[in-house]
């Protein structure tokens, strides 16, 4: 109780950062990025995103950084795309300038609906919007040895079908790694704290089919607990919504406050999960090991 009155009294604080001359000067003279690894998957993670502002576009920046260092294959993101009701006439501002760097190289958004997009039309302009790689309001994408089911975690989402697709794409699924994608969090230690409702819905069929790893926004924060029956619970909200304070907790393997966002990457025995903030400085790693 102590945690939440204290989160709750914290919630509407913002930090407001300027960027300064070097973002802009790192965009002007792009830099090719290295070749890609082989017999890896890579890819970036980032939720709540779709402030539009000098935080956003920080975070944009390391983001394109990691990408010239080594190729991602592609870039995740986990809802609340369009502050603040998901009006797709502002994707300019909230998508395509803050990440024009990964867009002219060409690497792939992959998107789910937030509270926050549902308040225009339900979300259907964005599913529509090309850039967003959206294939509808649930589906899944494979990438090498990972497989990533993309969910709409919203309480007015068509649940029934949602799960019964759920179900049978993750029994048919032969990826080494199965990945999936929500807005709200099953596991936090932010402000809103773990969530037995959506536990209910989808934990136990995920530990039944072998996913590894569960990435969500909504907390404004960042936070990677311990495994938790064989999951690992990956919060990103840091992408560019005001910042909220987190207290870690017993499940947490690290949780900070911190515009930041998630670089990952695949081999066919590990994941790796690096966090970097949006001065480019790395606040947490963590390994997952596979299964035989």
């Amino acid at each position: 109780m102590l945690r939440r009155r204290f989160l709750q009294a914290a919630a509407g604080a913002v930090l407001a950062v300027s960027l300064g001359a070097d973002w802009a000067q790192s965009l002007a003279q792009p830099q090719p990025p290295a070749a890609p690894a082989s017999g890896r998957t890579r890819f970036l993670a980032v939720a709540d995103v779709g402030s539009g502002d000098a935080n956003q576009r920080a975070v944009g920046a390391q983001m394109a950084a990691v990408h010239r260092r080594q190729p991602v294959d592609l870039v995740l993101l986990a809802g609340d795309n369009i502050y603040p009701s998901g009006d797709i006439r502002l994707v300019g501002k909230t998508f395509e300038e803050p990440y024009a760097a990964l867009l002219a190289a060409k690497v792939p958004f992959h998107a789910v609906l937030g509270n926050h997009d549902i308040r225009t039309e339900n979300g259907n302009p964005q599913i529509a919007y090309r850039p967003y790689g959206m294939k509808g309001r649930f589906y899944s994408v494979r990438k090498g040895d990972v497989e990533f089911f993309m969910l709409d975690t919203n309480g007015n989402a068509p649940w029934s079908q949602q799960l019964s697709w759920f179900r049978s794409a993750l029994a048919s699924s032969k990826a080494p790694w199965k990945v999936v994608v929500g807005h709200h969090p099953i596991y936090s230690s932010g402000l809103y704290g773990n969530n037995p409702e959506l536990r209910a819905k989808l934990s136990s069929l995920m530990q039944r089919h072998g996913v590894q790893l569960y990435i969500n926004g909504h907390e404004h924060n960042y936070e990677r607990s311990r495994p938790i029956d064989g999951i690992t619970y990956l919060v990103v909200g840091g992408g560019g919504a005001y910042l909220r304070p987190v207290l870690p907790t017993a499940q947490s393997a690290k949780a900070v406050s911190a515009y930041s966002f998630a670089e990952l990457e695949a081999t066919d025995k590990t994941l790796t999960v690096t966090a970097w903030d949006r001065n480019g400085k790395q606040i947490d790693r963590g390994v997952l090991v596979r299964k035989p």
